[in-house]
């Protein structure tokens, strides 16, 4: 099995991995909840493609604390852009729990904490698969300029990890029936709802 890490080597992309690692152990450290989310969180999930940034949530009340620990560990803080970069130029951006995960979606950034959102993989604190393909469907439906990427990510995911349509339980209702559809797209399943998945 190829690990995101050789993924990333291979990419010629090291400096992404090693800034997760180092966010992971900052974390870690302090005690922070977080989870990995985003390109990375579909790589560690998968689906082997490149990324240029790393999408970490947290609670909004552990905003100030992260602000000053990745200061002190010499990430540099873009206002405009609001992210941090990091001696590299790897892009790190935050995620707040709570807040909608697409524009006018129901569905919310999960909270870093518990088995139903996080789960670990290749040493570091990811969201666990089913909140994330409910957060790319949330920001794919929310956003045409989204829509592309984040349902071929969904695509990439049902295909790699062999997943049916009855993995829709596990799901937001309100992206239920996108997931289903792109379901029937990726593995050509005619009736999603007859099987049961099991790969959450």
């Amino acid at each position: 099995m190829i690990t995101s890490q050789k993924v990333y080597a291979m990419l010629g992309n090291e400096s992404l991995w090693e800034v997760a690692l180092r966010c992971e152990r900052i974390f870690q450290q302090s005690d922070i909840p977080h989870s990995i989310c985003g390109g990375v969180a579909v790589c560690l999930h998968g689906y082997q493609r490149n990324t240029t940034d790393l999408d970490v949530i947290i609670y909004s009340k552990d905003s100030l604390k992260v602000k000053e620990l990745l200061l002190a560990d010499s990430f540099q803080w873009n206002a405009e852009l609001r992210e941090f970069r990091s001696s590299s130029g790897v892009p790190v951006q935050f995620l707040l729990a709570g807040e909608n995960a697409g524009k006018g979606s129901e569905v919310k950034i999960p909270e870093p904490f518990g088995d139903s959102n996080i789960e670990e993989r290749e040493g570091l604190s990811v969201v666990r698969l089913s909140r994330l393909i409910e957060m790319k469907l949330a920001c794919g439906m929310g956003s045409l300029r989204r829509t592309h990427k984040d349902f071929a990510d969904v695509v990439e995911l049902i295909a790699i990890r062999k997943i049916d349509g009855s993995f829709a339980r596990f799901l937001h209702p309100s992206v239920r029936t996108a997931f289903r559809e792109l379901v029937r797209h990726a593995i050509g399943e005619d009736d999603p709802t007859e099987t049961d998945s099991t790969n959450e």
